[in-house]
């Protein structure tokens, strides 16, 4: 093991805790997002506020950007380095892979219900996915051995 793949590996275990921790918070600024939009609407009786145009939800489209995009290629950049072998290397990318999608369904999502009515059943799984993974590398001291 090289000392790239273990700062690698060691980087990747906090960044892979902080997404984890990043998606929780995701799901309470969605919800105060669209509470608050409520409150937005009475306060300005010039515009109707829609969650196209809602303020509200302005810090959860900051943070998914984060995660989504740059949380996701990190991810990829960081498990390519770190290497982990057989299903975890699998894991993490399907971890990068649906972090990714989850901005488009966001994106697309605008337009097209069928496709935006999936960003949170993704972000379910991106929670399940990433907390498996945070919680089983925190578990382990050390990089898992190769296998075979």
């Amino acid at each position: 093991m090289t000392a790239v793949q273990n700062g690698a590996w060691v980087v990747l275990k906090w960044v892979t805790a902080l997404f984890f921790v990043g998606v929780i918070v995701q799901f309470f600024l969605v919800g105060y997002g669209l509470f608050d939009m409520k409150n937005s609407a009475t306060s300005d009786h010039s515009k109707t506020v829609t969650i196209d145009n809602a303020k509200s939800l302005d810090p959860h489209r900051a943070i998914g950007f984060l995660l989504s995009d740059i949380g996701a290629v990190l991810i990829i950049l960081l498990v390519l380095l770190a290497w982990p072998q057989g299903k975890l290397l699998l894991r993490w990318i399907v971890l990068a892979v649906l972090a990714f999608v989850q901005g488009l369904l966001a994106g697309f999502g605008f337009n097209h219900w069928v496709i935006g009515m999936f960003h949170p059943v993704n972000a379910l799984i991106l929670l399940g996915l990433s907390g498996y993974l945070a919680h089983s590398q925190w578990r382990k001291p050390r990089r898992p051995a190769p296998s075979g």
